[in-house]
């Protein structure tokens, strides 16, 4: 029962959702119809925190915030890892003679 309600709350949340995102559109391409929400005003409107002035002028980061220095740059001088070869050999016994098998006796 819990889940029925709580699928249900999620879908009217995700419809008003998707209706306030299509009403800030048809508001931002229609001029007329944005001076029709706000109504009759003699004098102009100051739309700097207008939802729907917002919402068409889309997100503006500020760059400095988001800008990172760069590593400074050193000159290195890297050195060639020497190559050294080591060869395998297979023994000679394959006991040693000092640890063959024990002695029955």
């Amino acid at each position: 029962m819990l889940r029925r309600h709580a699928d249900l709350f999620r879908r009217f949340l995700a419809t008003g959702a998707a209706a306030l995102v299509f009403a800030l559109g048809l508001l931002a391409a229609s001029p007329a119809l944005h001076e029709w929400v706000h109504g009759q005003v003699a004098a102009p409107v100051d739309d700097d925190g207008c939802a729907v002035v917002l919402f068409a002028g889309g997100v503006a980061m500020p760059l400095v915030a988001v800008a990172v220095a760069p590593p400074s740059s050193i000159w290195r001088e890297f050195t060639r890892p020497v190559g050294r070869e080591i060869f395998l050999a297979s023994p000679r016994y394959l006991r040693q003679p000092e640890r063959g098998p024990p002695q029955l006796g």
